[in-house]
Parts: C-alpha cells; structure tokens; sequence
C-alpha cells in the first residue's frame, strides 16, 4: 500500500505537465495574482485538493445511486469558472449585484472585496474548486483508483486519491509562486483593472465554455494522442493486475511465491454459497485449502479453470478443498442465478463462496482476478499467485503439502492462453472506456453514433442508436454496429440480450475465422457471460471486427488472447 501511495503521490506530480492540463496553467498562474493577498496561491491548491476529493465521492454516490450523468459536474464546473472569469473581468459588477440585491452585509463583504481586489481568499477558493472536476479526467492513476480500487477497497482507494491530489496540488503550488515571483517583479501585471489581468480573465472565461460544453475533452483526446508522453509515464506506475480486469497490457504475467506463517483471513460477508453448506477458514484446519478469487466473465479466470477442476478432481479425497470466491466486476455478475449457471457451465464442483461486497476480497488485500492463495493444515497462507500461468508450480505445492507421490492431475477441454502484443482488455462503459473514436463523443445517453475510420489499433467506434452508461452499452435499433480494430489470435465481447438476441461478425468485412460461439457468422446471444467471437490459427495485427447487434443487446468489455 505505501508503495502505491508514493506512486500515486508521483503520478499527481507529473500529471501537471500531461496535454489535458497544460492549457489551464495561465489560468492557475494568473488566478494565483492579487496583491492584496500573498496566500492566494496556496488557497488555489488547497481549493484544487478539496473540490477534487469531494468530486470524487459525489461522482460515486450521484452515478451510483442517484443516476446523475458525471457530465453534470463537469458543466457546473465549466459554469463557475466563466462566472469567476466575468467577475475578473468587470471588478465592479460584484458591488454592483450585491448593492442592487441588498447583499452588503457582513456575510457578504469578504466576498465583495474579494471580486474588486481579485485577490480575495474567497475567489481564491473558488477557482481551485472550480478546477477539480476538470483535473479528474486528465490522469490514468486517478481513472485506476476510481474504477477499480474505490469499489472493492474504499479506504484504500480514497487515500490513493488524497496522494494524487496533494502531488499535483503541490506541483501547481510551485508552479504558481514561481509565476507569481516573476509577475510581481511587473507592476502592470498585478494591477487587476489593468490589460494582463483582463487577459486572464479571458482566458477563465474561454476555459468555462470548452469545459462546460465538452469541447476540452476533444482537445485533451487529440493531446494525448499526439503528445503521449506524460500518460504513458503515468500508465507504467499503474500496478500492473496480471488477472483479468486490471490487467490493461493484456499480459499474463504473475507475482507468486511461498509465504510464511501469516493466519488466513476468515470468509466474511458471503451472501450466498454454492455447491456447499457455509465454510469457515477454522473449520477447514486440517485440510489443504486453495482459496481462488474469481469472476465468470473474466478470460484469465476461465483460462484457469481447467487446472484448478483439475487439481479438485484429483486430490481432493486427499484432503485438498477449493473455494472459489466469486467477487463480482459487472452488475449482471452479482445476480446469483447467473453465477450458479456459469459454475455449471464450467463444471466446477467444488463450493463457491458469493462476495458480491467484496469482504472477504478486502480481508485478503487483494486486488487481482484471478488470484490463488494456499493455505497449509494449519490454516496458515503459505503461497499465493495472482494471474494466469504457473500452474506447474502451484501443483507442486499442493502436493508438498498433502504430501502425495502418487499421479498429477490432468486436465481436460480446451486449453488456452494469452497472446504477445495482443490488444488490451477493452471496457465500453464511460467508466473506463478508452480507444473510442467517433462522434459524438461517449457519454452517458441515448445518442445516434457516427463510425469513424479506425486507423489505430486498439481503437473501436459506434454506429447507430446506442445507449450508453457506465459499464455497458446497448444497442436501441436494430442494425447497431460496432468495430474494433484488433492485435491477437482471439476475440471475447462480455455482453447479453434478450430471447431472440443476435450478433453477426465479420472479419475484415468477410465472416471468417469465427470463434466458438459464432454459427454461419451469427452469435446468438442471451445470458450475460463472455462469447467467443473470432478466432485465428496465427496471431494477427490491425484486424478489424465488425459486430452488428440486433435491438436490446448490452455488451460490456473486450477481451484477448
């Protein structure tokens, strides 16, 4: 955790110079003038700290449990920093509203003193309240910690955010005085009633209507994509999540080894179990317990499968026992009618342990789909392994702990495994979605969607009438389309419709190379799980699919092998 902490505290740091917030420094910088107020500046960033951290948690409750479009903030945002521009541009219009609305009193003065200095710590407040909304989009440490670490971890994931912050905070902190410094040694500069402080207002103002009207995200879009330099720093210092759903590089890397002597946490908040009557880690003292943190529409997790029914199979009359925590990354996964048809699907037998809040999740510490740790007679975590792969080593393990030299397991159905330079796990959501092009831009609504020519891989575009929301989109016609230009041998879209739900898939325009759940180029779609689209004997590079849905079809994220 504090290794997480420092790397967040560094990424906030750098953030200042990525593309998306270059074009605000003027507007630090000249906000951070008045010389009536030498504080100014560092109530900026104070201001900048707390919006940032109050977005955060209103972003999670308002979208989460009230549906309000992030896009409100951002607007609100955009919308205070024009009214902070007007009131630095015409000093006098304050007094002039507050006499003419009977607002001179005393609540009042500091505020209307504020506006006729440009220097007061009201103002002062307001503009770096007025930019966190704008800040949230522009770091991929920030966009990590609030899809993936705030949900499962809520502690852990607002202190991550509260290092992002104070970094790029005190970087702009910096920045400021030194701007200042030079600007103080420049009487024309400071005045507020004088042409640079007017030029600065305009430059507020300017700034207000790209944020409010979603032309800074085009802007910031183009930046990043031509001036990477800064995002692809802060992408590296993302903890690399070997299992499935963080794993943004599409490895299959692993972190594993033996570990001695700390006590297994207790299973807690289980809302449901399947294949067994409720375990408890005191009960199972005795036995050699692997415990697999899962979730069915995860790749790596079903990649794993075989090994781990497997292993089951052939030791478990010798005292090994599997529980698989089942914690859930899409809404449609919580639903235990469909976890207990995917665990018949993938036959597992052994018990199934539903944590759909993520309890037992947090008392390991964990942050990885999939994720294995080995527990000794003695109920003691004698070895973990997040990822894919070392399945050899794991045997071993549990064979040196039980104790048995007799045959290895073997698996069985279809094997497979991750492709060099394949494409990233791709999310569709607003959420976490990347690589999108196209107009309009993403956003949580029911829009008609233009395709755009996909000239990067890893990129993908909508056409149609789609609707959109954090974690899904579907398809409101039919005839709805979607591309994505790929790199690997394999292809699986997580999505589900209802009775009678199609998708046709073609390759590079024609239906070849079809995946285990494409039929005469057609996938039939129902349950929420992951399908099988494309398939190719030889890994490929700039493939693109093409994927036309019929009306009502959600589809949630790609996958690759």
């Amino acid at each position: 955790m504090l290794v997480t902490i420092v790397l967040s505290l560094f990424a906030g740091v750098i953030s200042v110079l990525a593309p998306c917030v270059l074009p605000f420094l003027p507007v630090i910088v000249g906000g951070s003038l008045g010389a009536q107020s030498r504080y100014r500046p560092y109530l900026i960033s104070l201001g900048l700290v707390v919006s940032l951290l109050a977005f955060t948690l209103l972003l999670k409750v308002s979208t989460l449990a009230i549906g309000v479009d992030p896009r409100f903030w951002s607007i609100a945002s955009g919308v205070l920093v024009i009214i902070l521009g007007i009131f630095m541009l015409f000093p006098d219009l304050w007094t002039k509203i507050s006499v003419k609305f009977g607002l001179g009193n005393k609540s009042h003065k500091l505020l209307d003193r504020a506006q006729n200095t440009g220097g007061g710590p009201v103002s002062a407040l307001l503009t770096g309240a007025a930019l966190g909304p704008v800040f949230s989009s522009c770091s991929p440490v920030y966009a990590w910690v609030i899809a993936t670490v705030l949900p499962a971890q809520p502690v852990a994931g607002f202190v991550y955010i509260s290092a992002y912050c104070i970094g790029m905070a005190g970087m702009l902190l910096a920045i400021s005085l030194l701007g200042r410094k030079l600007i103080a040694k420049l009487g024309w500069a400071a005045n507020p009633r004088g042409w640079f402080q007017r030029i600065v207002a305009i430059l507020f103002i300017l700034v207000g209507v790209l944020v409010a009207t979603g032309v800074d995200k085009k802007v910031q879009a183009w930046a990043v994509g031509n001036v990477p330099i800064i995002s692809d720093i802060e992408h590296q210092l993302i903890p690399k999540q070997t299992g499935s759903e963080g794993d943004k590089d599409g490895g299959s890397g692993s972190t594993s080894g033996s570990v001695s002597g700390p006590a297994a946490p207790e299973f807690t908040g289980i809302k449901e179990w399947i294949n067994s009557d409720p375990l408890t880690i005191e009960g199972l003292r005795g036995k050699v317990v692997l415990v697999d943190f899962w979730t069915y529409s995860c790749i790596n997790c079903i990649r794993t499968q075989p090994y781990l029914n497997a292993w089951y199979e052939q030791y478990h009359d010798q005292g090994f026992e599997i529980v698989g925590v089942h914690a859930p990354e899409f809404a449609f996964e919580r639903e235990s009618a469909n976890v207990q048809r995917a665990v018949v699907d993938a036959e597992i037998k052994y018990p199934v342990a539903l944590d759909n809040d993520f309890k037992t999740w947090a008392a390991y510490h964990n942050n990885y789909w999939p994720a294995k740790y080995l527990i000794d007679q003695d109920g003691n975590v004698v070895w973990s392994h997040f990822g894919e792969g070392e399945y050899e080593e794991a045997e071993e393990q549990i064979r040196k702990l039980l104790g048995s030299s007799g045959e290895k397991s073997k698996t069985t159905g279809e094997i497979s495994s991750t492709t060099v330079g394949q494409s990233p796990e791709t999310y569709l959501g607003t959420q976490r979605a990347r690589g999108f092009a196209g107009e309009p831009r993403l956003r949580n609504d029911s829009n008609d969607y233009s395709a755009a020519k996909l000239r990067d891989v890893n990129s993908w575009t909508l056409d149609g009438r789609w609707q959109v929301d954090e974690e899904s989109i579907t398809s409101e016609a039919d005839g709805a389309s979607l591309s994505y230009r790929f790199s690997g041998r394999e292809m699986f879209l997580v999505m589900s419709g209802p009775a009678g739900s199609t998708a046709t898939v073609t390759v590079d325009g024609t239906p070849a190379n079809p995946g285990a759940d494409v039929v005469d180029g057609t996938v039939q779609v129902g349950d929420a799980r992951l399908y099988k689209l494309v398939k190719f004997d030889k890994p490929q590079s700039g493939a693109t699919v093409k994927i036309t849905f019929s009306k009502g079809v959600k589809a949630n994220a790609f996958t690759f092998g």
